[in-house]
Parts: structure tokens; sequence; C-alpha cells
């Protein structure tokens, strides 16, 4: 979240210590909100995500390492920094802060130009994380990136079983545009086309796994599952289609483009495939591989999807049966269903 200052987070149950708080925060030219318990600390850092919390370990009900550690539990906030002010000076008090997720701890009462001091550090720190995660997902999907900077030593090969939707895009007719046109056009054409797709799956909540040429690999239910994956799918891949028919190419006039798009539902491995000093977040399994068939037996502008991707959105778009189909590659013949549009009264 981008401000004009950043925004600190005050908290402590006594009136008069939160007010010179505030007031020396307010000097240094943060903006300030403030909270005087432990669950209103939640509740603010949840509703205005402050950049920092400065925050009093002694509190009635839920004291400050408590809080230090509901934050810490939960991945969006792994990154928040966290200042805990304390009139206790035993070495294991600070041992309980740290092991509690805190950055740094500040001892009651403390100097000015010492607050400031940590204040600074912290933020110089959390903008060099912040840099880092915004350099990070242009990269790899954001999901990704995010997965990563929580918790990076536990970044390593191999996965875990998940039930995931894979989706295959590619444009129709591109190696014919690509012998036709200048590269700088066709770069141009490729961008806008990758950008629409991107948007798409991300926009339902799916992993952008990979840009293969003028092709994309993406999948809904890894690293973030929800309970609708296969639905969300199936929307990303109508968003596509829509998206991409409409782009408008200003190097390249009257070029409209078109994307072949295949979809299949299953149990796959997903997680960290390579090497361990190249790696890249991927799903791996069979529907992964009748995903990429389906993608190459579509036409242009058509999504087809596996007979498990029908059936969990049954009810959300209109079909046609296509019958079983040898797909390329594929020993076994596979149920493929044409997906047309939602139905009406998604509309």
């Amino acid at each position: 979240m981008k401000r004009e200052r950043p925004l600190i987070l005050a908290v402590d149950d006594e009136p008069a210590n939160l007010a010179l708080l505030r007031k020396l925060l307010l000097h240094h030219g943060y903006a300030v909100v403030e909270a005087s318990d432990g669950e209103s600390a939640l509740q603010a850092v949840a509703e205005h995500k402050p950049d920092l919390v400065c925050l009093d370990v002694m509190m009635p009900g839920l004291d400050g390492i408590d809080v230090c550690r509901r934050l810490r539990s939960q991945p969006e906030h792994a990154g928040l920094p966290i200042l805990l002010l304390t009139a206790l000076h035993r070495s294991e008090d600070t041992a309980r802060g740290l092991e509690a997720g805190a950055n740094d701890f500040l001892s009651k009462p403390f100097d000015e130009s010492e607050l400031s001091a940590r204040l600074r550090s912290l933020l110089r720190t959390k903008a060099l994380q912040d840099r880092l995660a915004d350099l990070l997902g242009r990269y790899v999907s954001e999901s990704v990136a995010a997965e990563a900077l929580r918790d990076p030593f536990a970044v390593s090969l191999g996965g875990d079983r998940r039930h995931v939707s894979t989706l295959f895009a590619d444009i129709r007719g591109y190696t014919t545009i690509a012998e036709s046109h200048a590269p700088e056009e066709t770069l141009d054409l490729l961008n806008r086309y990758l950008a629409a797709v991107n948007d798409a799956v991300e926009g339902y909540g799916g992993t952008v796994a990979d840009l293969l040429g003028d092709g994309v690999f993406a999948f809904f239910g890894a690293p973030v599952a929800h309970a609708d994956d296969a639905e969300r799918a199936v929307r990303a891949a109508l968003a596509v289609q829509e998206a991409v028919m409409g782009l408008e190419i200003p190097t390249i006039p009257g070029v409209r483009l078109q994307t072949g798009i295949g979809v299949a539902t299953g149990d796959v491995i997903a997680g960290n495939i390579g090497s361990e000093r190249r790696m890249h977040y991927a799903v791996v399994g069979d529907s992964v591989n009748v995903a990429a068939r389906l993608q190459t037996a579509a036409g242009p502008g058509q999504i087809l999807i596996d007979l498990a991707t029908n059936d969990a959105v049954s009810g959300l778009v209109v079909v046609q049966d296509l019958g079983s189909l040898r797909l390329a590659g594929k020993g076994d013949w596979v149920r493929a269903f044409n997906v047309i549009a939602l139905e009406h009264r998604e509309r």
C-alpha cells in the first residue's frame, strides 16, 4: 500500500503513554492509528494495514506477546515490523518477545532519539522487503512470491498432493503473425496477450506458473486452495477469451487474436521442481498432461474441459459434450466438453 508517509499503529493500555507515543510519532512525520488493548490492536491491523506496530507488552487480557504471536500466525502479516515497548528488563522477557516474532525491543522509559532510530531502521528493512516482493512478483505469481517471502528458509525441492484445476492457453496463428511482422510488433502483441491472460488468471485467484512463448501454464488450487477452484479456472478461461478477443494491437492493425484453452482437474503434486540452484513452483500429474493436450486439440476461441472439471461446474456453464477424444500423446480416450458460455442466470 503506497502512502505519502508511513502509518504506525500505537498500542498501549495507559492513556498517558499512548498520548505521549502519538505525540512523538506525529512529531517525526508519521501517520498514527491507535489501539488501547490487544483485541483492538488486531482489529486495527486488519482494518488499517499499518506499516509498523509499536506494541506495549504489559496489557490486561491479550498482552503484547500474544498479539505478536497472533499476527505472526497469519501469513499476510509475516513481514509486518513489530517494535515491542516494555518496562521489563529481564533477558527471558526479551527472549519471549523475539520468539513470538517481534523485530525489536525498546525499554520504557525510552529516549526519543532511540525510538526514532529504531523506527527508521525497521521501516527501511520493510521498504526493502516490499521492493523485493514487488520484483519477485514480476517473475513469479504473487501467491508464490508471498509463500517464498513468508519463510525463505523453507523453500526447497518437493511438494505435496493437491486437488488442482490446470489451465493451458495458447494463441492460434501466432507463428504466422510472427513470420509476417517485425519483431517489435510481435513483441507488443505478445505482451498485450500475456498481460490479459495473467490478469484473468490472477483475478480469479489462480497461479501463473510459466509463460511458454505464446502460451500460458496456470493452475487453481495451489499454493492457495479454494473450494471452487474448478469454477475459478473455467471462469478465468472465459475471461481470457473475452479479453483476448477485445485486444487491439496498434502496431498490427486489423489483427484479432484467438486462443485455444484446455482445463483439467485432478490430484497433482504441487511444489518446487528443478534443481537446488534453479527451481520454480509448478504442478505435476496426469491431469496437467490432459489439460495441455486439450489445449492442443482446442480450435481458435475454444475452451475444452475434462469430465472432472465439467462435473465440478455443472449448472454454471453451457457445454457441448464432445464424447471421448483421442488426445495426442495419451493412450486412453478422454471425455471432453466444449464450454460455450456461462449459464444465462450468471450473466
